[in-house]
């Protein structure tokens, strides 16, 4: 189930993804481990609820990120993929590229 959750993060834009996927892989891991503990019904109720939420998410994500102009929304946040990692110096990381 936690990898069938990690696969439909996906759908999520990435600088969300990037920003929040961990802590919500936390908090599904933790609700899947209750539900667990609660029987077959409660970790059905669970999944459906969870798949419902992350469709609603991603969908509700993409249409802001769509619709609204960058400055006001205010989520200018950095694509994580581009930033030159710690410790590279400015030289070889261009030269890279």
């Amino acid at each position: 189930m936690l990898r069938g959750y990690r696969t439909l993060l996906k759908l999520y834009p990435a600088d969300y993804t990037a920003s929040f996927a961990t802590g919500m892989l936390d908090a599904f891991e933790k609700a899947a481990e209750d539900g667990r503990r609660h029987g077959r019904a409660a970790a059905v109720r669970l999944a459906l609820a969870e798949l419902g939420g992350l469709l609603r998410g991603a969908a509700a994500e993409w249409i802001a990120k769509l619709t609204t102009d960058r400055c006001v929304r205010g989520r200018c946040l950095p694509d994580l993929r581009m930033m030159r990692p710690v410790g590279v110096s400015r030289e070889s990381w261009f030269h890279g590229a």
